[in-house]
């Protein structure tokens, strides 16, 4: 019962990360002037809005990465940590390029995961915890970032994406 719960709160979860991503494409696309400057397309995902912070597409780069890395180790038992850089995903369609691939892959292995399989423990990090626990700080972890994300777009002056929550 609680492996419905969860597959079906972590599909809805990517459905609303990709507004985020998708979003920040459209806005990408355009060449807006700002105070006579013109920001060109996907020049947005070097935006750093905070001092010391990190560029835009970083974060969004991090929290696929990151879906992948727990999906993937909780399918395959290895936990590597996948690279991530804006060389390599330079613009926002390349990022919605991963972040496609990234999500039919979870939900692929959503599709195969047992109330058995999410039992199982881990000890492979600073504590033991089992599968399902694992991927609830996915979806945890994730969040966050979405939610930096919806501060970094403000700062920004982008919209961020509608969800339609339950309250």
């Amino acid at each position: 019962m609680f492996e419905n719960f969860l597959k079906n709160a972590i599909c809805r979860h990517l459905t609303e990360t990709r507004l985020f991503i998708s979003n920040l494409a459209e806005y990408s696309t355009l060449e807006e002037l700002v105070e006579e400057n013109v920001i060109l397309p996907d020049s947005i995902v070097l935006k750093i809005p905070v001092k010391d912070g990190r560029p835009l597409g970083e974060i969004i780069l991090h929290m696929i990465r990151s879906i992948e890395y727990y999906a993937t180790g909780i399918a395959t038992n290895k936990w590597v940590t996948l690279s991530y850089n804006l060389a390599e995903f330079s613009t926002t369609q390349k990022m919605l390029n991963l972040f496609d691939r990234v999500s039919e892959k979870t939900k692929k292995f959503l599709d195969n995961i047992s109330e058995e399989m999410l039992s199982e423990q881990i000890d492979e990090f600073n504590r033991i915890a089992t599968k399902k626990e694992i991927l609830l700080e996915m979806l945890e972890h994730s969040v966050h970032h979405r939610g930096q994300l919806s501060v970094y777009f403000r700062l920004l002056e982008i919209d961020p994406p509608s969800i339609s929550y339950i309250i």
